[in-house]
């Protein structure tokens, strides 16, 4: 999907049209005073809201606004990646029926801005796991961000270079990096560098390991490189974790 921040300025659906591109994506809208109005081309399916209706939107390439106006809220968190970290930690059946061009969240009760606020209420959302829910989750995780995602948390966490994973995903190097950055909302570089501190962090807090084993286990070329990165990224050596997780020290 694309970026779900991509309109930092101020933008009305209106405009939304000239901008949507060829890219499925996820919207945050807060409909004016008349219904809103939206259909899908390769389809006969309609959707109308109800004046200052706010939420989100998930749409494929396709859908058009047929009348009514809504404002397009910024969205200052991306959304495919937290679907799949919150998949990470909640088992459920899949769900099985077919998904639409469009699903909506509702947003009901005030819902700040923020990053933290926004995260906060959709994690909400899938622990309530409503039928609105099912629908919007499985839209997000039919993207290719989603899809990238699960590749990135198979393959990135042996110190393995974006160069070197581009061939194995089946694509260039340069429009594997625009994949990336679109997927993590930033340089994947530092990101996938967090994910394999916080995947190394856990293995010291589930496992009886040596911190020199962990540091191999995870792609550090020594104890003292691994030392270092978590000293970088958490701000505290690694030995002041072993009273915490028990780890015999070296």
């Amino acid at each position: 999907m694309q970026p779900d921040n991509l309109f930092d300025q101020e933008t009305w659906l209106e405009d939304w049209s000239v901008a949507s591109g060829s890219h499925s994506q996820v919207l945050r809208v807060r409909n004016g005073l008349t219904p809103l109005c939206l259909a899908h081309g390769d389809s006969q399916l309609r959707w109308c809201f109800p004046p200052t209706w706010q939420g989100l939107l998930a749409m494929r390439p396709g859908v058009r606004r047929i009348s009514g106006t809504a404002k397009v809220l910024p969205m200052p968190t991306c959304l495919v990646k937290l679907q799949f970290f919150i998949d990470r930690g909640i088992s459920r059946p899949s769900f099985t029926h077919q998904v639409p061009p469009l699903s909506e969240l509702r947003e009901c009760g005030k819902v700040g801005n923020s990053t933290s606020a926004i995260e906060s209420w959709y994690i909400a959302q899938a622990w309530k796991n409503s039928t609105a829910y099912k629908v919007f989750s499985c839209m997000l995780r039919g993207d290719e961000s989603y899809r990238l995602l699960e590749f990135l948390h198979e393959h990135a966490f042996g110190g393995e270079k974006l160069q070197d994973l581009a061939p194995v995903y089946g694509v260039s190097v340069s429009h594997f990096r625009r994949l990336c950055h679109q997927a993590l909302g930033g340089t994947a570089k530092s990101e996938l560098r967090d994910w394999r501190v916080a995947r190394a962090l856990l293995s010291m807090v589930e496992g009886a390991h040596s911190l020199t084993s962990v540091a191999y286990e995870h792609g550090y070329s020594s104890s003292s490189h691994f030392s270092k990165e978590i000293r970088d990224r958490v701000g505290v050596a690694p030995s002041s974790l072993v009273d915490i997780t028990r780890l015999p020290s070296e």
